[in-house]
């Protein structure tokens, strides 16, 4: 007997180890190799240019990441998150060597060290109307940049770049993308794609540095693509047309959406990566709760959070968000994404994780923005992966000490969202519970669903209870102005004891003519407040981890209590 528990121990150890091998921690993302010297150089206001400068960067990391170069680009902004970002890059990498040059010098530098070989041609979509794309052959010289080593190069720049001895190696300016997808497929990087809309400028430089394939808005296309990409992998840029439309492809097909698209010198930023020691999430543990005050109980949670390029683009300082004076007495939760960020830019998930407050909790939100209910559906082994990305995110939620997990669902009740939160409860190790959002409409009613994790311990999913959103629509009566919202929740207090809600916030919602009682700037966290402000005493405003565990002593009180007294001192 005692031989087999042996025997069996050493088999779990065995596989531990094969299943964390499998999983080499970069959730997806390629690897990017670290230069020795930065150039610095400043965009134009010339789209064109702007599309060569991002071609220059990402010729040069490609080429430090096939060891022919030492040198990497930064293209210079007024942002201060990127500013300390790439301060902090320059002081992990240790790089003292900097020079700066402008366009056309940089474009006769990287040419005379062979990382140019030529350029090529294509045409800028010059359809007044955004929405409706008539060029595409910016996004197919792109993908031609990476593969031929070749600038990008609009029509109108052709007289400079032949003056800088450029020749031309290739015209793509009738060639879609599809032939583009069909002729290169298996030259290309199948760890991602980028979907961007061809004015669109950023991330090329990330797209070129990994031979990654483009697309935009066509449908056919997209399903290729993304039934091409490796499953669990980083959609980059974002969707062009409707939001929803665009996610569920992505998600049907076993990946998620990162919301990158006004993302800035990702190459350099992401070179960092695994040498930035993660800072962890600081979130109340049961033992510190008081659950004899049995008082009514209410969280706000910040919508939108999965978005890459807000997060990193100015969020921790800005006055609406978490840079805010008065988030410390605000009952505020923000969902976000630490997964990608500690893997992209640790800075910035350091910077956060510096400034949480007992009363905020940081909420991993969707592993990436997925729907849960879609995920993987268009596979013939969603389940498997349900259940690997689930691991994926476990991975992460542990390195960061992360205890909530959300999402957002097209159908919160459907039976595959029901089977992917079964997944989570049981994969999830060590998390509070988990929080349900709707795409429509993002609140549900003050509704608890239970999942019994891996050690038959039961998780809670909650949905929200009301939605501050500067919306007026039959359909959602739970959601509106702080004034509004405030006088429902007190409603709900005065007729029911120690009531345990939450309200979604919409992240981009402005009250500033809607709302009386919000101070401007009437966006992001002023309106919590406002509407915190209107609250009865008898109602305590509290982090969503807080709220979580209460949720638990209330309904499952001798399994909350349990887990309490085995919490180490």
């Amino acid at each position: 007997m005692i031989k087999k528990k042996y025997y069996l121990l050493i088999l779990v150890f065995f596989y531990m180890q094969i299943c964390s091998a499998e999983y080499n921690g970069r959730y997806g993302w390629p690897a990017q190799k670290q230069p020795k010297s930065i150039i610095i150089c400043k965009p134009t206001e010339n789209i064109a240019e702007v599309m060569l400068l991002e071609s220059l960067s990402g010729l040069a990391a490609k080429a430090v990441n096939e060891d022919r170069f030492d040198e990497m680009i930064w293209i210079d902004t007024e942002n201060k998150a990127y500013k300390k970002i790439y301060q902090s890059t320059l002081l992990t990498l240790n790089i003292s060597a900097i020079k700066e040059m402008d366009l056309w010098s940089l474009v006769d530098y990287l040419t005379k060290k062979k990382i140019v070989a030529g350029y090529i041609l294509y045409s800028l979509d010059r359809n007044p109307d955004r929405k409706i794309i008539t060029d595409y052959s910016s996004n197919v010289a792109t993908v031609y940049a990476s593969l031929l080593s070749g600038l990008i190069i609009d029509e109108s720049l052709v007289k400079q770049a032949r003056l800088h001895g450029l020749k031309q190696l290739k015209d793509v300016r009738k060639e879609s993308l599809e032939e583009c997808f069909e002729k290169n497929k298996n030259e290309l990087n199948n760890c991602s794609a980028l979907s961007i809309h061809p004015l669109v400028t950023n991330m090329r430089d990330y797209a070129i540095a990994h031979k990654l394939m483009l697309y935009s808005d066509k449908k056919t296309l997209i399903e290729k693509v993304l039934k091409w990409v490796t499953p669990m992998s980083p959609i980059l840029g974002w969707g062009c047309g409707d939001e929803s439309n665009f996610t569920s492809l992505i998600s049907e097909w076993g990946h998620y959406n990162t919301a990158s698209d006004w993302c800035l010198n990702l190459p350099l930023i992401s070179s960092v990566s695994g040498k930035v020691p993660l800072k962890k999430a600081n979130e109340k543990i049961p033992e510190e709760i008081n659950f004899e005050d049995t008082s009514s109980f209410h969280s706000f949670v910040m919508s939108d959070g999965d978005n890459m390029q807000w997060t990193m683009g100015g969020f921790a300082d800005n006055e609406c968000y978490a840079g805010n004076s008065g988030i410390s007495s605000t009952g505020i939760s923000w969902t976000l994404c630490p997964i990608n960020l500690s893997i992209i830019s640790p800075f910035t998930w350091n910077e956060l994780a510096e400034k949480q407050f007992p009363r905020n909790s940081y909420i991993e939100y969707g592993g990436g923005y997925q729907y849960p209910d879609l995920f993987a559906i268009k596979r013939a082994n969603r389940k498997e992966l349900l259940r690997k990305f689930a691991q994926r995110i476990n991975y992460h939620l542990q390195e960061m000490d992360i205890k909530v997990f959300g999402f957002i669902c097209q159908n919160v009740k459907s039976k595959e969202s029901q089977e992917a939160f079964q997944i989570y409860a049981e994969e999830l190790k060590g998390i509070t519970g988990m929080l349900a959002v709707q795409y429509f409409p993002y609140e549900l009613g003050s509704d608890i669903m239970w999942f019994k994790n891996s050690l038959g311990i039961d998780i809670p999913v909650s949905t929200a209870t009301y939605s501050l959103w500067n919306e007026v629509n039959k359909r959602r009566p739970n959601c509106g102005t702080p004034e509004y919202v405030s006088s429902l929740i007190n409603r709900e207090i005065s007729a029911k004891k120690s009531v345990l809600s939450w309200t979604i916030v919409h992240a981009w919602s402005d009250f500033s003519k809607s709302s009386k009682v919000t101070k401007s700037p009437a966006i992001g966290l002023n309106p919590v407040k406002a509407t915190e402000n209107l609250l009865s005493e008898e109602i305590k405003t509290i982090s969503v981890n807080e709220l979580l565990w209460r949720i638990r002593m209330k309904y499952r009180p001798n399994q909350t209590m349990s887990i309490i007294k085995k919490i180490p001192d």
